[in-house]
Protein backbone atom coordinates (compact mmCIF):
# COMPACT_ATOMS: atom_id res chain seq x y z
CA UNK A 1 0.00 0.00 0.00
CA UNK A 2 1.23 3.69 -0.91
CA UNK A 3 2.26 6.02 2.05
CA UNK A 4 0.95 9.65 2.48
CA UNK A 5 3.54 11.42 4.87
CA UNK A 6 2.22 13.93 6.96
CA UNK A 7 4.14 16.93 9.00
CA UNK A 8 2.29 19.15 10.84
CA UNK A 9 3.81 23.09 10.90
CA UNK A 10 2.26 24.19 14.41
CA UNK A 11 0.55 22.63 16.96
CA UNK A 12 -1.94 25.11 18.68
CA UNK A 13 -5.85 25.07 17.44
CA UNK A 14 -5.27 24.35 14.29
CA UNK A 15 -2.65 21.94 14.52
CA UNK A 16 -3.88 19.72 17.24
CA UNK A 17 -7.28 19.70 15.38
CA UNK A 18 -5.54 18.43 11.93
CA UNK A 19 -3.67 15.69 14.11
CA UNK A 20 -7.08 15.04 16.38
CA UNK A 21 -8.85 14.48 12.84
CA UNK A 22 -6.64 12.53 10.99
CA UNK A 23 -6.54 9.92 14.10
CA UNK A 24 -10.25 9.75 13.74
CA UNK A 25 -10.72 9.36 10.33
CA UNK A 26 -7.68 7.89 9.35
CA UNK A 27 -9.25 3.88 8.44
CA UNK A 28 -11.84 5.86 6.56
CA UNK A 29 -9.33 8.19 4.63
CA UNK A 30 -7.27 4.99 4.20
CA UNK A 31 -10.23 3.80 2.03
CA UNK A 32 -10.70 6.84 -0.14
CA UNK A 33 -7.72 8.07 -0.72
CA UNK A 34 -6.29 4.50 -1.07
CA UNK A 35 -2.73 4.85 0.83
CA UNK A 36 -1.66 4.87 4.50
CA UNK A 37 -1.74 8.10 6.20
CA UNK A 38 1.39 8.66 8.67
CA UNK A 39 1.80 11.33 10.67
CA UNK A 40 6.09 11.64 10.64
CA UNK A 41 6.82 14.83 12.62
CA UNK A 42 5.18 17.76 14.18
CA UNK A 43 6.95 21.24 14.94
CA UNK A 44 5.77 23.71 17.21
CA UNK A 45 7.56 26.78 19.15
CA UNK A 46 6.13 25.34 22.52
CA UNK A 47 6.32 21.57 23.07
CA UNK A 48 5.58 21.94 26.77
CA UNK A 49 2.04 23.01 26.91
CA UNK A 50 -0.56 19.98 27.36
CA UNK A 51 -2.94 19.68 24.63
CA UNK A 52 -4.69 16.74 25.94
CA UNK A 53 -3.82 14.55 23.09
CA UNK A 54 -1.61 11.49 23.63
CA UNK A 55 1.73 11.35 21.18
CA UNK A 56 4.79 10.04 21.14
CA UNK A 57 7.50 12.83 21.98
CA UNK A 58 9.67 11.51 19.08
CA UNK A 59 6.80 13.48 16.79
CA UNK A 60 7.55 16.63 18.00
CA UNK A 61 10.38 18.80 17.42
CA UNK A 62 10.67 22.87 17.27
CA UNK A 63 12.76 22.88 13.82
CA UNK A 64 10.39 23.15 10.92
CA UNK A 65 13.20 22.32 8.44
CA UNK A 66 13.26 19.01 10.12
CA UNK A 67 9.80 17.85 8.88
CA UNK A 68 10.83 19.18 5.21
CA UNK A 69 13.83 17.23 5.57
CA UNK A 70 12.39 14.51 6.92
CA UNK A 71 9.62 14.54 4.01
CA UNK A 72 11.91 14.85 1.20
CA UNK A 73 13.86 12.19 2.54
CA UNK A 74 11.01 9.68 1.89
Amino acid sequence: MNRVNVGIIGFGTVGSGLYKFLLKTVISLRGRVGSEIVIRKIADLDLDTDRGIPLDPGLLTKDAMEIINDLRST
